[in-house]
Formats: structure tokens, sequence, C-alpha cells
């Protein structure tokens, strides 16, 4: 469902309205979390699990499955990402050069690919895009937290990889966690937090951030689901 969505949502208009029905095996807040990170919005309900009447939102849609070995976290995406129709797509973000030197994904800027080939998935902690992460308020950040944690717990990746610290911070209400292996996870698991890969983050190095993904694989290469 999460893919179907997504080729959804790359040819739509954003004043489109569409009706989806779900079996009884879903629950309204699956429902709901599954048409979110599809970058839908949920404008009418029908009785049950019937008929929902939602419309696009512009959003960067999820890109995931079951049996992930890497789910990348991002804080949430930006108007460029948007337009693009994948995630880190700015001039300057070092996102996909240190993924495919770490060994992590087949190919750039193709978040369909790595998800069929590599079993590579992608969301964001808050939907909304911002030209700035600071432009999300603490509530945004906590509330895609649950909707994190229930993903996960619904799709098991080997490992969840969060993109920047601050929104994590934020996310998980404590401001003294830090980089590396979480003691928090999210849906039962294991969580590494690695540094923002943006281009403004100019303390952190490229080939720094190739550690640390490849730190990601090895975990990732160890972990069971």
């Amino acid at each position: 469902m999460p893919g179907i969505l997504k080729k959804l949502h790359a040819g739509s208009l954003s004043d489109e309205v569409y009706r989806f029905r779900f079996g009884r095996q879903w629950s309204p807040i699956s429902i709901s979390d599954v048409l979110e990170g599809g970058g839908f919005e949920i404008s009418n309900r029908g009785s049950g699990n019937g008929y929902l009447a939602t419309k696009v939102v512009p959003t960067l849609p999820d890109s995931v499955a079951a049996e992930m070995l890497v789910l990348f976290v991002g804080l949430n995406p930006s108007p460029s990402s948007v337009e693009h129709g994948y995630a880190f797509a700015g001039k300057s973000n070092r996102f996909w050069p240190a993924v495919y030197e770490a060994g992590i994904v087949s190919k750039v800027r193709d978040p369909i690919r790595i998800l069929e080939t590599d079993h590579v998935g992608m969301t964001d902690l808050a939907k909304r895009a911002t030209s700035q992460a600071s432009a999300i308020s603490a509530n945004e950040y906590k509330h895609g937290f649950g909707r994190l944690d229930r993903l996960c717990g619904w799709l098991s990746p080997r490992i969840v990889c969060v993109l920047g610290i601050t929104g994590w911070r934020l996310a998980a209400d404590n401001n003294k966690l830090s980089f590396g292996e979480q003691a928090i996870r999210l849906g039962h698991r294991p969580v590494y937090v690695v540094h923002n890969p943006s281009g403004l983050n100019t303390h952190i190095r490229h080939v720094d951030l190739v550690a640390q993904f490849q730190q990601i694989k090895k975990l990732a290469n160890a972990a069971q689901n």
C-alpha cells in the first residue's frame, strides 16, 4: 500500500480528491498513518473502515516496505525535495554521495529503485515541507514520532537511521540525546542518529558521513528482524 500511494501521489494534482477503501484488518489509526505517510490528508471519513475521501498534500511520500535493511528518517522534506520527488535534493546536500560510497545504495536519487533493489526505505519525522527544519514545531515532531513508532512496529526494518539530532530530541522530548545508537527504539527496532547531511552543516566532513553510514550498514547486516 505505501508504494502504491507514492506512485499515485507523484501523478496527482493538488486539487484532486481520492476515495480509498480499507479492509476490516486495518485499524483507523493504521489507515491514518499510511495515508499521512503517502502524502494524503483525510478530509472525510466513511463509516468504520469504509471509504475515505482524501486530498493530496504537497509533501514527499514515504517509500517503505516490509523487510527493509535500513529505514532512513529525515527531519522533514524541503520544497526542493517535494519538487524533485526524492529526499535530500539540495545541490549541496551530501546524503546521496555518502550513502552510495558507503555501499548502502546502488543508485542515487531514486527512492523506488533503492527500496526494491537495496531494501532501503525513506520517510520523515514530520511530513510538512518547509525550507528550514526549525519551522517544524515540537508537537509536529512528537506526532511524527508516534506515527513512526507504529510504522516501524508494522514493517520491522532492521535498523532506523535518523538524520539530524535537533528534531529527534524534540520528537523524543529529551534534549540530552546525542548521536549514535539510541536507548529509545521505534517499533522495538534499533535506532541510530547521524549528523544532518546538509551542506550547511560544514563542521561534518563528507568522509565522516561515509563512516557513519558504513556503521549503519554494519549494524543492519548484523541485526535480525
